[in-house]
């Protein structure tokens, strides 16, 4: 048997062992679960230029995760979780890829995503403390979510230490984060199979202090927050990043990112809902100054049925770099690169910037969500999408962005989503890009997405 397929195959039964064992070990101080998720991808297009010989892309997706929690008392918690995900590459031919080193059969990294320790309310105070590798979600994820979104939702962690304190009285908190983040998985925990893979472009550090409070308006949550990310490139032959069996050239960020946010969320009647984010951010990237802004907001009516129905309205706006200034006013999205409203969109962002960067965007979204059965959800959206600036200051950009235009194209995106019960779950997307004239004569053809999903739980 194929090396690869059999480590493959070892990973699959690993996750599949995790029921019984789980079974065994639910009483006590200890606990640990596990899950296994299955994903058939096709991509069609990506790159917009039907010509190119590696456009379509179509692969199997396998992710173990076994994790365990122990309780050394009620103030004091440790966990740790276990990830393993092996891909097959059916498309494209390994010889047409654009880089050395193509697996077809990708083995799978195998690394702890999780591995932290948490202290709640130290000594019965309202400080709270979690030190190492965790999962931080601020918000809708719009800045702070994916600490490594070069490995496409493998994982999502960050290394960090963050203190919280809760003032129970006034309905807030405040929470103090300090980032540390690895450029790959070479540093402790390093991945368990020997392999170095890439994460991010850079290594990253930063604090970030976030505000909550649920009082001062009733039915809102109001936020605000400040961010520091400091980049250092991590320098890699021709800028090639290895992560799933195939790598990719992109480039490395350096400097220095401040950003000040406002948000809130807040029931403004029985039926309607507004959220609503915006952040500045200044310093500089890549030895530019950088001033730039960002706005993100939903609207969203709940028509309170048997399906419960809801139609929602959104606009996002993220500001382009002048061509005809010095300074940089690309919007940066921080540890927010992931697909927020988009899936095709992830593979098409490095036409001009990178894998999962939007920048440079004005996005107006109409959706509809619907319960159409007790274990089932519809969700269908459209989204008009223009870009702020036609900039071709980069190489990218000269070859592929027309600087003609500003339409980037209309967007069709559809997800049934299923739970049928605790451990059973799946999804189907399907996503439809027709280009506008913002990108080059060359790269307005049109592109799908589709992706079917089994999880399980236990």
């Amino acid at each position: 048997m194929n090396p690869d397929r059999t480590l493959i195959a070892a990973g699959l039964a690993a996750a599949l062992a995790g029921p019984s064992a789980h079974a065994e070990m639910t009483a006590g101080p200890f606990d640990w679960g596990a899950d296994l998720r299955l994903r058939q991808i096709f991509i069609d297009n990506v790159g917009l230029n039907d010509n190119s010989a590696s456009v379509d892309r179509t692969f199997q997706r396998y992710r173990g995760r076994v994790w365990g929690t122990y309780r050394l008392d009620d103030q004091i918690t440790a966990r740790a979780r276990l990830i393993w995900e092996g891909r097959h590459y059916q498309d494209p031919n390994p010889s047409s890829w654009r880089a050395p080193g193509f697996e077809q059969w990708y083995s799978g990294g195998m690394l702890f995503d999780q591995l932290a320790i948490d202290f709640k309310r130290i000594g019965g105070s309202p400080f709270s403390l979690k030190l190492g590798r965790q999962d931080i979600i601020l918000g809708n994820g719009w800045l702070v979510l994916d600490g490594s979104p070069i490995d496409g939702s493998r994982t999502i962690y960050l290394d960090a230490a963050r203190a919280t304190y809760v003032a129970d009285t006034l309905g807030a908190t405040l929470d103090l984060i300090y980032i540390d983040q690895s450029a790959d998985t070479g540093r402790l925990p390093q991945s368990l199979n020997g392999n170095v893979e890439d994460q991010t472009e850079q290594h990253e550090t930063g604090v970030i202090l976030y505000a909550r409070n649920t009082s001062l308006i009733q039915d809102a949550d109001l936020d605000g927050y400040f961010i520091y990310k400091h980049d250092r490139p991590n320098l890699t032959p021709g800028g090639i990043r290895v992560n799933n069996g195939a790598p990719f050239p992109s480039p490395s960020d350096a400097g220095d990112i401040y950003a000040a946010g406002l948000r809130a969320d807040a029931k403004l009647t029985a039926n309607w809902a507004l959220r609503a984010e915006g952040v500045y951010e200044w310093g500089t990237r890549n030895q530019r100054d950088l001033d730039a802004f960002g706005f993100n907001n939903r609207l969203t009516y709940s028509f309170d049925d048997t399906l419960k129905n809801q139609v929602h309205a959104d606009f996002e706006y993220l500001s382009g770099d002048d061509p005809d200034s010095r300074d940089d006013q690309a919007f940066n999205p921080l540890w927010g690169r992931w697909p927020q409203w988009s899936e095709l969109m992830i593979y098409q962002w490095p036409l001009e910037s990178r894998v999962g960067e939007a920048t440079n965007l004005q996005r107006l979204n109409v959706g509809w969500i619907a319960q159409v059965h007790p274990t089932t959800q519809l969700l269908v959206d459209y989204h008009a999408l223009w870009a702020d600036e036609q900039n071709t200051r980069t190489a990218a950009q000269l070859a592929n962005i027309s600087g003609e235009g500003d339409f980037r194209g209309h967007l069709f995106t559809a997800w049934l989503k299923a739970k049928l019960d605790k451990h059973v779950s799946g999804h189907l997307v399907a996503e439809y890009l027709a280009p506008g004239n913002y990108y080059a004569d060359n790269r307005r053809d049109e592109s799908f997405f589709v992706r079917a999903e089994l999880s399980l739980a236990w």
